[in-house]
């Protein structure tokens, strides 16, 4: 089970901060969509100079210019970029050769997904390496994160990764689900000790 840290911040020098205090603990960097919306590209090049070594997730959520964008991002040096499952079709297919070019994975992220099974079902077909799973609301109860996640899983065999919303009241719960990864953002990046709360997070993991 891999542990994916999100830095979605504005700032992208408290971003990388952040990063030097908590990605000994993450097997993956994300780099999240507001810090990409306000330095485009070069938040991806400043994580990458600054490790290396770790993978990177571009948070990207990809909706149109599926090829252009994956193509930037892959130059910039990202591992892993998502688009959202509700973008067009051709642009989720122009997306994945282009991904095929520089031997990145794309993501298929399920927040918009008109059925969340179907798109599981579609996912392999049309060439995505892996599934993000939105928890959609804080206030989910046990039954229904667990419906969500079996309508899911039950329809693909892909590496899937839960985000959303999580923290130390619902970790227990979505652990004892097995997804392959867990995405997790302000829990660490708003905590008062991230480097902590990540390795909280890390050995719970």
């Amino acid at each position: 089970m891999k542990l994916h840290i999100s830095y979605n911040l504005t700032d992208l020098d408290k971003a990388l901060a952040l990063a030097e205090q908590t990605a000994a603990y993450a097997d993956i960097l994300g780099i999240g969509s507001l810090l990409i919306v306000k330095e485009g590209v070069n938040a991806i090049k400043k994580f990458r100079a600054a490790f290396p070594n770790k993978e990177l997730f571009a948070e990207s959520h990809i909706v149109e210019k599926g090829e252009d964008t994956v193509i930037m991002m892959a130059q910039a040096g990202a591992n892993y970029v998502s688009i959202l499952a509700g973008a067009h079709l051709s642009t989720i297919k122009k997306a994945v050769e282009a991904a095929k070019q520089f031997d990145v994975n794309i993501a298929l992220d399920l927040l918009d997904a008109q059925s969340a099974g179907q798109s599981a079902l579609d996912a392999k077909t049309i060439g995505a390496h892996m599934i993000v799973l939105q928890r959609y609301h804080a206030e989910e109860d046990a039954t229904e994160i667990e419906n969500g996640w079996r309508d899911v899983k039950d329809n693909t065999k892909l590496p899937i990764f839960i985000t959303g919303k999580i923290d130390d009241e619902n970790i227990r719960q979505i652990i004892n689900l097995k997804p392959q990864g867990i995405m997790i953002g302000t829990a660490i990046t708003k905590a008062d000790n991230p480097a902590q709360k990540a390795s909280f997070f890390r050995s719970l993991m």
